[in-house]
Order: C-alpha cells, then sequence, then structure tokens
C-alpha cells in the first residue's frame, strides 16, 4: 500500500516538474515567444524611425502578415524554399526602394543596395536616409518570415540567425540602443536554449551551460557598439560642451540636439571680413525626429562647384579666419564656391552646405563666395505654391507621425488670416515673438518638442523658437528648414566682424518658387541680443581669457551687433534677409513693430529674461563648472548602470562556468581540506576531520579505494618506505573508528583531532607547507 502511494506521488510530482523536469511543449511555447521578442527588439528600432518619417501602421501590418504567412507555410513548403521566398520579399521590397529613391534598377540596383549596406554598417543611422520609411518596409519582411518559419519547425537555433542579423545590422549603423541589444540578444539564447530543453524532454541538467552562453552572447553582443560611428564627434570641437548653447546646437555633424537649459561661452571662434554682415549659417537640418534634428541624404566632395538658387541673387565674399580649433565651416547666405587650403578637405551636404572632412585647426583661412538671396516681399507673395519635385520629395514637410491635431488646429488659427505661404511665415513669425520669452533657463520637454513650445511652454531659446516655426509651416503645407549657424557677431571694423560661442544660434530657412531659400527669424532679437551682449561684458570684467582679438578688445559691445545679421530685421540690408524693397520694408516695419513692444512688456512679464539670463552669467565660472560637474555626473551614472548590468550578467556567466566545470566542488573541496567548522558533535567533527585528511593523503600519495578501510588504508601508506605517513595519522584514524563503530570520542579528542588534521593540511600546503 504503501508503494503504491510513493509511486503515485513520484508521478504527480514528475507532472508537476518537481523532480527537474517540465513538459517539452511547455518549452516549446517558451522558445516560440522567444523569437517573438527577438522579432519585436528589431522591429520596435524600426519602429522608431517610422514614427519620425511615417508608416508605422504598415510597418505592423507587414510584420503581421509575415507571421502569418510564414505559419501557414511552414509545413507545406521546404526550408531551401522558404529561404528563397525570404531572399524573393527582400529583393522586391528593396527593388521597390531603388525605385522610390529614383535609381536605375537596370543598371544600378546591386551597387546602390552595396553603398547602401556599407555605408549603414559604417554607422549611419537610418534616419539620415532620404527614404527610411520606405527602406524600413523593405527590411523588414525577409527576417521576420524566414524567423518564425523556422521556428515553427523547430528549428529554433537556425531561427535566431535571419533575427539575429537583423539586430546585429541595426546596432552597427547606430540605431539598436544597449537595452534592445539585450533584449534581443537574450530571447535568442533564450529560443535556443528551451529549444534545447524541449528536445531533451524537458531536462533543466543544461541550465549551467545555457547560462554560461548567454553571457558569453550579451558580452560578444555589446562589443560591436563600439564600432567607430561616421557620424562624428561634438562640430565645434571648442565649443562643443554639450551645457553651451552652441554645443547642444551642433553636437554631431549631421545631428542638433535640443536640449535644456544652457550656457553661453564668449570666447571668440572665428573672424569673418566681409563687405556686409550676415548669418554665417554652418547647417541644414530636413527632418524632425521630434527630440532633435537629423540631417538626411549623402554627402559629396566639393568638386568646385555648387548649385546657384533659381531667381535674382546678389554675390559676395566672406575670408573666414579660425581663432580656435572648429568642426564647421561658417559661410553667408548659400555658399557657392570654396577656395583655399581647406577646399580640398571639404564635402557638401545634399542640402548645399560646406562641411569640414578635417578639423580646422586655429590659424586656418578660407574664402567663401554666398549667394544672398533677397526678394521684395510683393515678390515672395507672388512666388506661388508650385514647388520643384525635389523640394515636395525631400523631408521639407515632413513633420513626425505622432503630431497631434491640437498643434495642426493651433497653427491654423495662428495663420487663419494669410492667403499666401510668405504671410503665414509672418504669421508664425510674429505670434511666437510676440507670446514666448527668452531664456537659456529651460526644462527640455519629453517627446515632440515642438508641441510642447507651441502649447505648454512660455519661453526658451532660438533652437525651439526655430523648432517651433519650422514645423508650424510644414503643418501648413509650407516647405521649411531648420539652419544653425551663428549671427553676424561683433562688427569690429567697416568689414571685419569676430563672432563668439555667444553668438550661436539657430533660425528658419522657407522655400519660395523662384527664389529658393529665404530665411527668418522668429526668435525676439531684443532679449536674446541683451542677454549674449551682457555674457560678453561679464567675461571681460572678469578677465576671461580668449574673449577678444586684438580688433575687438577696445571696441564696446552694443546693442546694434547682433541686428547687422538678423535676416527678419527692416532696418538692416542684410543680404538674406526679406527686407527688399520699401513695399516690404513697410510691410515688416508694421508687423515687427508691434511684435518688438509686446516682446518687451511680454520680457518683463515673465521676470525679465534678460536680467535671468545675466544672473546666470555673472556666475559664469561656477555656473558652468557646476553644470559641466552634474553632466559628467549624470554621464558616469549612466555609464556605472550600463556597467553594472554587464558586470551583472558576466558574474551570473563566471558562477555557471564554474558550476559547468565543477569548480565550484574543487573549491570547497581545497578550502575543506585546510578550514573546519566546529559542531555540536564531536563524533561528527571526528568523522569530518578524517575525511579531510583522507583528501589531503589522496593528493599527496594516493585516493583510498573502495575496498580498503580506513586502517587498511593506513596500513597500505606506511607499508611504503619513500612515504612519510607519521603517528599523528595513526591517532586520527584511530579515533575515527571509534567515533564510528566505538563508544565515541570526547570534546577534548574531537578539538585535538580537528588540529592534528590542520596541522597535516596545512604542513603539505603547497608553498606554505614547504617553507
Amino acid at each position: 500500500m504503501s508503494t503504491n502511494s510513493e509511486s503515485h506521488a513520484g508521478d504527480r510530482t514528475a507532472d508537476l516538474g518537481l523532480n527537474g523536469s517540465i513538459g517539452p511543449d511547455t518549452f516549446r511555447l517558451l522558445a516560440l515567444g522567444c523569437v517573438l521578442v527577438m522579432t519585436a527588439s528589431y522591429v520596435s528600432v524600426l519602429r522608431e524611425v517610422t514614427r519620425v518619417v511615417g508608416g508605422t501602421q504598415s510597418l505592423f501590418a507587414l510584420v503581421g502578415a509575415m507571421i502569418v504567412v510564414a505559419t501557414v507555410l511552414a509545413w507545406t513548403i521546404r526550408p531551401r524554399t522558404a529561404v528563397v521566398a525570404a531572399l524573393v520579399a527582400g529583393a522586391v521590397g528593396f527593388g521597390y526602394y531603388l525605385e522610390i529613391t529614383g535609381v536605375d534598377v537596370a543598371f544600378s540596383a546591386s551597387d546602390a543596395i552595396l553603398t547602401d549596406t556599407i555605408t549603414l554598417v559604417a554607422g549611419l543611422p537610418l534616419l539620415r536616409m532620404v527614404e527610411a520609411g520606405v527602406w524600413t518596409l523593405a527590411f523588414v519582411p525577409a527576417p521576420v518570415f524566414l524567423s518564425w518559419y523556422l521556428a515553427v519547425r523547430s528549428r529554433y537555433a537556425l531561427a535566431v540567425i535571419p533575427g539575429g542579423f537583423a539586430l546585429l545590422f541595426l546596432v552597427l549603423t547606430g540605431d539598436a540602443g544597449t537595452t534592445v541589444t539585450l533584449l534581443g540578444t537574450l530571447a535568442a539564447v533564450g529560443a535556443i536554449g528551451f529549444g534545447e530543453l524541449e528536445r531533451r524532454g524537458g531536462s533543466v541538467a543544461q541550465a549551467d551551460l545555457l547560462a554560461v552562453s548567454f553571457a558569453l552572447i550579451i558580452v560578444l553582443s555589446l562589443s560591436v557598439t563600439f564600432v567607430p560611428d561616421s557620424s562624428g564627434s561634438s562640430a565645434h570641437l571648442s565649443g562643443g560642451d554639450p551645457t553651451t548653447l552652441e554645443g547642444a546646437i551642433d553636437y554631431s555633424s549631421e545631428r542638433s540636439g535640443i536640449g535644456g537649459s544652457v550656457d553661453l561661452s564668449p570666447e571668440v571662434r572665428f573672424t569673418v571680413e566681409s563687405e556686409r554682415g550676415a548669418y554665417w549659417r554652418t547647417g541644414v537640418y530636413d527632418r524632425f525626429a521630434g527630440d532633435e534634428w537629423v540631417r538626411t541624404g549623402d554627402a559629396s566632395a566639393y568638386d568646385g562647384s555648387l548649385q546657384e538658387p533659381p531667381g535674382e541673387y546678389e554675390r559676395i565674399q566672406q575670408i573666414v579666419t579660425a581663432e580656435t580649433n572648429l568642426g564647421v565651416l561658417p559661410a553667408a547666405g548659400q555658399p557657392l564656391a570654396i577656395e583655399g587650403d581647406l577646399a580640398q578637405h571639404t564635402e557638401v551636404s545634399a542640402h548645399g552646405q560646406f562641411h569640414p572632412t578635417t578639423s580646422v585647426i586655429e590659424g586656418d583661412s578660407y574664402a567663401v563666395e554666398s549667394a544672398i538671396v533677397d526678394p521684395s516681399t510683393t515678390e515672395l507673395r507672388a512666388a506661388g505654391t508650385n514647388y520643384p519635385r525635389p523640394i515636395l520629395e525631400g523631408d521639407y514637410l515632413q513633420t513626425p507621425e505622432s503630431t497631434s491635431s491640437e498643434f495642426e488646429e493651433r497653427t491654423a488659427e495662428i495663420t487663419a488670416d494669410a492667403d499666401t505661404p510668405y504671410d503665414k511665415a509672418v504669421a508664425i513669425e510674429g505670434h511666437l515673438r510676440s507670446t514666448k520669452g527668452y531664456s537659456l533657463e529651460v526644462d527640455r520637454p519629453d517627446g515632440n518638442v515642438a508641441e510642447a513650445f507651441l502649447l505648454e511652454m512660455d519661453e526658451g531659446y532660438c533652437v525651439y523658437f526655430a523648432t517651433a516655426m519650422t514645423q508650424m509651416l510644414r503643418a501648413e503645407d509650407v516647405p521649411a528648414r531648420y539652419v544653425t549657424g551663428y549671427t553676424s557677431g561683433q562688427q569690429v571694423d567697416d568689414d571685419e566682424y569676430v563672432v563668439r560661442g555667444t553668438d550661436a544660434h539657430a533660425w528658419v530657412e522657407v522655400y519660395f518658387p523662384d527664389h529658393g531659400w529665404v530665411a527668418f527669424e522668429p526668435t525676439p532679437p531684443g532679449p536674446r541680443d541683451a542677454a549674449h551682449s551682457e555674457s560678453v561684458e561679464q567675461a571681460r570684467s572678469d578677465g576671461a581669457e580668449n574673449v577678444d582679438t586684438d580688433s575687438s578688445q577696445d571696441v564696446p559691445i552694443s546693442d546694434e551687433e547682433s541686428s547687422d545679421g538678423n535676416p527678419d530685421d527692416p532696418d538692416t540690408d542684410e543680404g538674406e534677409s526679406n527686407d527688399g524693397d520699401s513695399d516690404r520694408d513697410e510691410t515688416d516695419t508694421e508687423t515687427n513693430g508691434s511684435n518688438g513692444t509686446d516682446t518687451e512688456s511680454g520680457e518683463n512679464e515673465s521676470g525679465s529674461n534678460g536680467s535671468d539670463t545675466d544672473s546666470s552669467d555673472d556666475e559664469a565660472g561656477s555656473s558652468e563648472g557646476d553644470s559641466g560637474l552634474w553632466s559628467t555626473v549624470v554621464s558616469l551614472l549612466s555609464v556605472s548602470r550600463e556597467a553594472a548590468a554587464i558586470g551583472l550578467i558576466a558574474l551570473v556567466g563566471a558562477l555557471a562556468g564554474v558550476h559547468r566545470t565543477g569548480a565550484t566542488d574543487r573549491v570547497r573541496r581545497t578550502v575543506g581540506c585546510y578550514w573546519q567548522r566546529r559542531t555540536d558533535d564531536p563524533d561528527r567533527d571526528t568523522e569530518r576531520a578524517y575525511r579531510r585528511l583522507e583528501r589531503v593523503l589522496a593528493r599527496e600519495y594516493r585516493p583510498r579505494e573502495r575496498s580498503e578501510s580506513a586502517r587498511s588504508y593506513l596500513e597500505a601508506l606506511s607499508s611504503d618506505p619513500d612515504r612519510d605517513v607519521d603517528q599523528q595519522v595513526a591517532t586520527v584514524v584511530d579515533r575515527y573508528e571509534r567515533a564510528l563503530y566505538g563508544g565515541g570520542v570526547s570534546r577534548s579528542e574531537a578539538d585535538e583531532t580537528i588540529e592534528l588534521v590542520d596541522d597535516l593540511a596545512r604542513a603539505r600546503l603547497p608553498i606554505v607547507g614547504r617553507r
């Protein structure tokens, strides 16, 4: 009866998995789930791309369709046929991508795909691709279909290969972060591990092997995140601190950040010899990601010529001299040509902006010829909306997929009385100038910065004004782009300008048919100029270095320094402005006159933005130091969290490896040879002391055979004249036999036995024993 009960209990234990086994079906479900998680890891990266450029619903629909098709075909076609089908699906997708991007498929498809692939794995983020949305839809079908097909057929090791390749590819492009990489890798290892457990009928005996594999693959997968990024580092080598305005604006050659509170750097960056002041442009960005701007398209080597504006324009010459190391090539308006030694180290973006391929060293000089577009108000109002195809097909009308209807409705209200694109631009520009204050002390909002600034924030700096205006124009179907650079700087002579870090700026360019790109200035100039000028004056009074050149040190900072380059100031003859003739002057003066008044009153009502900034600038040394320290602390904390996670994974893998190789038992036994914890049972302590002695003798001589008793083992060892088995060993054996078979031993005898074994073990301990 008892036997039957025990038998039934054992059966129930097996069913419940309490004896180390779980049903194979459970492990199959877990393996399939891991494949889905791995798929979700790289699909989530692609989703982030489509969130910016559109197409998320299409992406999810395509992924779902591939899973359904793979499930249906899993037991109807052979694996070789499935591989061919996946390749065909990928070829069709990329064929469509090449058609959209204008590549001649018949002659250039393979070269184009190869070029794109090499560029991407070298670190080009997907968001920089012109047709990033189409590329994601072309990329996703093959790995999703093939991974799920093989998983359904229980080929888990093979199933993770296409998905793992997809994830690895996105790691190399820089789009897949650490968290996604960890999750995807964990899922891939889990799929293989649970699949192995399914094959072995649910045995968990291989758990330590799986843990070792997991840790090894995780560490190796993370190593690919250190592949050099073609994006480069900070654009301004001397002003690249992300806590400064210029460092936040141009923190990389193809991205422009939108940060929180920033400081102003009063150090001189470059000087310009030019017949007129201008905004010195350094970067053009077309794709808005919600929290940053991205420059799409590939750059090409400068070949001596650039595309000219479509309409009339004026040519001006500038000679720019770097006063510190730079990563940009400032130029007025739309650059047409560059001369000097740096010309051979210059590339041109798809948007016609110069970029250096090497650092611009202090003292380097180059000459630039620029086109200054200066149409009148009448001409801009009459420009119409017959935009060229490249403008319409570019990202100049792009808004993030998640742009809210509230943002669009508010923009429509502001432009309700505007009949032309120009009138819409002026209405938006005037609204931002008159309703938003200027301040460098802001907290960056989460999500879409343009929406937050228009609908929620009361103040911000140039980055926020320019971002909001660009997106508002696009919501009204007016092509616009985000532009970074510097204002004209301090005019120290008739044709010489000194440009500092305080002059870093962002503004907006709007496209008008038959004219080209025209600059607009949504940031209120009064508060901005006051804050920036005060920063330079404070630095001068503090005796800071690199604040002046020989020609600027005796020239006072005036309120007029920035107006020379204001692209929308009716009182200036700025070349890239919208103030052409008297008709346009009257309109702009009328529009911006009230803006100036409103801005001043808004500034006072909001607590005097200028004075807030001044107070922070008065403490420039400590403020910038504290900000830099805080940034460093945050960076270290972030790195520490990742390092801790990786360290924990490595530790788990190491422990599992130790367990797998039996090293744990060996270490425990080795330590047990030289130390013993006493208990309340003297007989048991004596027995354990003898077992320790046996391990010591086994290491020095030979192990005791199963057929030998403790006494016969001792006699066998003592019979060999080459072996030094002293009387202490015999004493331990004698007390062991009494503890095990006789009347037992006393506490004092047990303690003495432990001490005897301690002495014997330590005498035979390597190195120590020899001493």
